[in-house]
């Protein structure tokens, strides 16, 4: 069965935020990615853990391990050529690969932050003075179960009211960033009209813009982007107020 917009929900409702009168009393929210914006996991190295998922599932299937065959395996690359990829290489159809390819990166994901090979970047700590102020939400294409983990291990919900993953089915990667799927759903449950999203990646800039979002790009090596740290988020929010939706 398709996966309807949205429908991926987080582990925690969000905690109301309210006035003395029990008004609410800021409807404008930050949403935040996950991987490379609180979560130094994007660990491309050989012998990394995203590498060696991908290379096992390489392995499970029969396929020569190659860095290129590797990077067939992103979620953009698989639904572009996914089947092709599979007709090339024997496999009935592109779920069948998904499957093997989403239990490999779960489990890889998984002991990577249990061990403590994947943590938050020291930055987050500037997270909390915008959580005195705004609601605050993670949004992240990782699965549901990863997302509720980083919350747990690190106790991100005394800093996030909500925080949404995705499923595990093929057919839901269609509401996931660059979609705006996700971060409208954000908004619904945040109460929110206005607000920005910090992410790391084109596709999160696109997906914050059609959701009606003020995107912020993150870019720790200086490069490009709009902000070099989580550090300078405040002053950067400070100087670009949204404006409601209409």
């Amino acid at each position: 069965m398709r996966s309807a917009p949205g429908v991926h929900r987080p582990a925690r409702l969000p905690r109301p935020q309210t006035g003395k009168d029990g008004i609410g009393v800021n409807k404008t929210v930050i949403g935040f990615d996950m991987d490379g914006v609180l979560l130094d996991s994007d660990d491309f190295s050989p012998g990394g853990w995203i590498v060696e998922a991908f290379m096992r599932t390489l392995r499970d299937f029969g396929i020569p391990e190659t860095e290129e065959n590797a990077k067939r395996l992103y979620i953009a690359n698989l639904r572009r050529e996914g089947e092709r990829f599979c007709a090339e290489f024997g496999i009935p159809d592109v779920k069948t690969l998904w499957a093997q390819r989403e239990h490999n990166y779960l489990a890889g994901k998984l002991a990577a932050i249990e061990s403590g090979r994947v943590t938050l970047f020291p930055d987050v700590a500037a997270v909390e003075e915008l959580a005195r102020e705004y609601p605050l939400a993670i949004v992240s294409n990782s699965p549901q179960e990863i997302v509720d983990l980083v919350v747990d291990k690190f106790s991100l919900d005394r800093l996030f009211r909500l925080w949404i993953g995705r499923g595990h089915d093929w057919e839901g990667l269609d509401f996931v960033k660059p979609a705006p799927h996700q971060l409208q759903r954000m908004m619904e449950e945040l109460g929110a009209d206005r607000g920005y999203y910090v992410g790391d990646q084109p596709d999160d800039g696109t997906a914050a813009r059609a959701a009606g979002l003020i995107p912020i790009l993150l870019d720790r090596s200086g490069a490009d982007g709009d902000i070099r740290s989580l550090y300078e988020l405040p002053e950067f929010i400070a100087r670009h107020a949204p404006l409601p939706q209409e």
